[in-house]
């Protein structure tokens, strides 16, 4: 008689690119209309959770102008697919990136001006931007004019949302969602890889050309070993040469510069690197680097603030880390 498993033993498929593109819209929807309380969701802190959420939710919403289309990109994405908390829509991420299209940088510095405060510009173009919380968090948003984005303003071409995607480094950064569609249309979504890379667990370069490449081998190291995701051979040889030029060195400067922080430490990036130069001379195919499970969760604490991740300014202000 065969044996029978129960659905725990069953092999588990892995979505498909399609059903990925239709869940990231059920879970966008579901994100920015959360009908749980924080406490039915088990978090930790509740009061907190309910105010980050509220703020994200409110500057989403001063971006409903019918003369513009407002679009979700970044970390976002990918932390409510495969983020530990997406199947419960307890998702905080570090920072929330929205890219607009038919305003300006002026035009949206006007908008937020009264509820935000403007930090700095951001490295590529847009605006870094912080919501005061009553407790001292700072919640984050970068938000860029579409034409203001690296990608658009570096090859001097006419900025369309349908080819955003690709101009991000990583095939899992090339994804927009559309925040405020018209009632009873989908919510527009425009993706290059993003979903393939999702599915299949691979990190790949989608467009190299970059000012700030430290920064992107930090974060593709940083993603790597927090998902798990193997690498493709062009990332692996963006990687090493990048950090045969710069050394660990400027990884460390680049996280800081990146995060705020310095998330992984010399010795650990070191170990890596040798991993990935092993494994990309030892011939071809993927590579993955080893990270314990117990590491990868601290790589996922992102939120609730800690004390190694808060940005202890002048002011003694908290900024809450929500790639």
């Amino acid at each position: 008689m065969p044996k029978k498993f129960s659905r725990q033993h069953r092999k588990r498929k892995h979505p498909t690119a399609i059903q990925l593109a239709a869940l990231l819209r059920t879970r966008v929807t579901n994100w920015l209309h959360l009908s749980h309380q924080p406490q039915e969701l088990g978090h930790k802190d509740p009061g907190t959770w309910n105010a980050v959420h509220a703020a994200i939710v409110e500057v989403t919403e001063m971006l409903n102008c019918p003369a513009w289309s407002s679009y979700l990109v970044g970390g976002t994405l990918r932390d409510l697919l495969i983020g530990p908390d997406a199947r419960h829509q307890r998702v905080q991420p570090r920072d929330v990136d929205i890219v607009v299209c038919g305003a300006t940088r002026e035009q949206l510095l006007e908008l937020f001006t009264k509820t935000l405060v403007l930090e700095r510009p951001t490295r590529f173009g847009g605006l870094h931007l912080t919501k005061q919380l009553p407790s001292g968090y700072r919640v984050v948003f970068d938000v860029w004019a579409l034409a203001d984005t690296w990608g658009f303003s570096s090859k001097n071409i006419p900025p369309s949302i349908e080819e955003f995607p690709g101009t991000t480094f990583m095939n899992i950064d090339s994804c927009a969602i559309e925040l405020w569609p018209l009632p009873g249309k989908p919510r527009a979504l425009f993706a290059q890889g993003f979903f393939e890379g999702i599915a299949n667990g691979v990190l790949d370069v989608n467009y190299a050309p970059n000012p700030y490449p430290y920064v992107c081998v930090a974060r593709a190291l940083v993603i790597a070993a927090r998902l798990q995701f193997a690498l493709t051979r062009s990332m692996a040889e963006f990687i090493l040469h990048h950090t045969s030029n710069g050394g660990v060195e400027a990884l460390i400067e680049a996280q800081q510069s990146h995060y705020g922080m310095v998330r992984c430490e010399a010795k650990e990036l070191e170990s890596w690197i040798r991993e990935i130069r092993s494994q990309y001379t030892a011939g071809p195919g993927l590579i993955k680097i080893t990270v314990p499970r117990a590491r990868r969760l601290e790589l996922w604490r992102d939120y609730p603030a800690t004390s190694d991740t808060q940005d202890r300014s002048a002011s003694g202000n908290r900024s809450l880390t929500l790639a």
